[in-house]
């Protein structure tokens, strides 16, 4: 072999060492995309069944305290001094991170103390246990649609409060930041059904 063989076999084999990693990157970049994409979407997922699952055993109590449900749209949710975008608060009966019978909880959207995305504090209904969760940090604005009928189009408002009738259905909506997107399971309405019962028992047992 001679010298100029050796060079051309030395290049040729640098040239399919070079396309062999870069065809591996390339792979190893569409894995990552997509492990990526299904991890937000079972997150998606999750924090839809999540609140589902809060607000379709949402209740009203027994006696007479200062529990209601109460849903007020941006505008009023502003006038009252209370954190930008809808501002959603409820008692529900499902188990959560503080009580297995009663959980006060409340959503909104943080925009301040450095903080951002859909916010859940839970409060221990007639406890002290209290929790702070981010529901989703990439939730820059929250709307929500309350209607007594079975259908959530029909006569809907975007404010309620009440401490003796529960809307049927809630729809909530959410957008995100401008250079941010969502995955297409939060893009989309989440509309859920409150079949629970309207109260709750003093032991907080539904």
């Amino acid at each position: 072999m001679t010298l100029i063989e050796l060079v051309v076999a030395i290049a040729i084999t640098a040239a399919a060492i070079a396309s062999g990693y870069q065809a591996y990157a390339s792979i190893s970049d569409r894995r990552s995309v997509a492990a990526s994409h299904a991890d937000s979407t079972t997150h998606a997922f999750a924090v839809r069944q999540m609140l589902t699952r809060w607000l379709s055993n949402a209740r009203l109590t027994v006696e007479e305290d200062e529990v209601v449900f109460r849903a007020l749209d941006s505008v009023r949710a502003h006038r009252r001094g209370d954190r930008g975008g809808a501002d959603l608060v409820f008692l529900t009966s499902a188990r959560s991170q503080v009580s297995n019978h009663g959980t006060i909880v409340h959503l909104f959207v943080a925009r301040d103390s450095g903080e951002t995305g859909l916010i859940a504090e839970l409060a221990e209904w007639r406890g002290h246990r209290a929790v702070r969760l981010i529901v989703d940090p990439s939730i820059a604005g929250m709307s929500v649609e309350c209607s007594a009928m079975g259908n959530s189009g029909a006569e809907a408002t975007t404010s309620w409060v009440s401490s003796t009738i529960l809307p049927m259905t809630v729809r909530l909506r959410f957008t995100a930041r401008g250079s941010d997107t969502l995955p297409s399971l939060l893009r989309m309405p989440l509309t859920i059904r409150l079949d629970a019962p309207n109260s709750v028992s003093p032991a907080g047992a539904s």
